[in-house]
């Protein structure tokens, strides 16, 4: 009799498994604390990697659905509900199950179902657990500038190295588990939020490795193909790299190149007028530029304007008393191009034989290195 209940049970499994569409995947959601959200969209990665609405429903009264889509090779999801969003990973075959707390302002949610689910809940835990930290120091610090307006501006940047120190154990954590999971699509999806949040290009070497690796895995994912050609062209320009030269025109239009600086560290810094985050660098540069200048230090700074007169006002006005060049043509200068800028400010430092040897570096961090350096 054993015997014969072990084969049935057998028989039963092989027909539950034997139910699912290898043509589709499931999700099926159990939401709680959900306000006044009624439904439930979901989308899908298309072939350009844009995500495209491909089903809805309506939460039934205990607060469930269920939603179907296809997909031959695992791909990124994303379901809106409310004002909350979930990332899902999903190929056919799957029959994913998703259960949250819409209450909950760090974003944790619970995924099971397959293997790729299973990972993403486990990242879940290094995001929200950082989501938790950050929200609550983001609101600390709100306080303390509403109670003392006047002196905003130094508690912005208290709050931005605090915020800098929080990010550490995050971004360990977040590599750690590309290591640990490094042919997962979540794997994927952790070295992007890295990325976003590696200013100072800590990871950086490591993250173009790793595309390299995501391409090999996911030959066929077209956001895959698109992180790695990226990285393909930050790896031209990362730590330890050799600085690719810069030939511009002065205020007073004189050409004057990088190279022209060889034999000295140079800050290579690019920047605009109209950029406020650059403008509150600027007196930390000018402190930096007076305390290192006579020990072999310069600072070489690449505009971003497209207004003659603007950028020689700014000059002016921060007292920016080191060498200036620009194409005068906002993101689509040649040199900018180049070095990759997407976002200001920027900034490289390069060592007196042309590599770099920094990135992104204000405030302390930047007093900090210089002084380790030029002793």
């Amino acid at each position: 009799m054993k015997k014969l209940w072990m084969f049935t049970a057998a028989l039963a499994v092989i027909g539950l498994n034997a139910c699912k569409n290898k043509n589709e995947f499931v999700i099926n959601g159990k939401m709680s604390n959900v306000g006044d959200a009624k439904k439930v969209y979901l989308f899908v990665a298309d072939s350009l990697g844009q995500m495209l609405p491909v089903d809805s429903t309506f939460l039934n009264e205990d607060h469930e659905f269920k939603l179907k889509s296809k997909s031959v090779e695992p791909e990124f999801c994303q379901l809106l509900i409310g004002q909350k969003s979930f990332l899902i990973i999903a190929e056919n075959g799957d029959e994913i199950t998703l259960k949250a707390d819409l209450s909950q302002s760090s974003g944790a949610y619970e995924l099971s179902g397959s293997e790729e689910s299973n990972q993403i809940t486990a990242y879940n835990k290094i995001t929200s657990e950082f989501s938790q930290k950050t929200g609550a120091l983001a609101e600390q610090y709100s306080k303390m500038i509403s109670e003392n307006a006047g002196k905003k501006d130094s508690i912005i940047n208290v709050f931005n190295q605090k915020s800098q120190e929080l990010a550490k154990p995050f971004l360990e954590k977040s590599y750690q588990f590309i290591e640990d999971h490094p042919k997962t699509l979540t794997a994927f999806y952790a070295a992007n939020v890295m990325l976003g949040m590696d200013n100072n290009g800590t990871y950086e070497n490591k993250l173009i490795s790793y595309s390299k690796e995501a391409k090999a895995t996911f030959p066929k994912n077209k956001a895959v193909i698109q992180f790695a050609n990226q990285m393909e062209k930050a790896e031209r320009i990362a730590i330890g790299q050799m600085a690719p030269d810069i030939s511009a025109q002065t205020p007073d239009g004189k050409t004057l190149k990088l190279s022209d600086f060889k034999g000295k560290y140079v800050l290579l810094d690019f920047w605009a007028s109209w950029c406020g985050p650059c403008r509150q660098e600027s007196p930390n540069l000018v402190k930096q530029y007076q305390a290192f200048k006579d020990k072999k230090f310069t600072i070489f700074s690449f505009s971003l304007d497209d207004n003659k007169e603007e950028w020689m006002d700014a000059i002016q006005k921060d007292h920016l008393d080191w060498s200036h060049v620009s194409e005068l043509k906002q993101w689509d200068a040649p040199t900018a191009v180049e070095y990759n800028i997407t976002a200001i400010p920027a900034s490289f430092i390069i060592n007196p034989e042309g590599r770099i040897i920094a990135k992104n570096l204000r405030g302390e961090d930047l007093h900090r290195f210089l002084a380790t350096t030029l002793k």
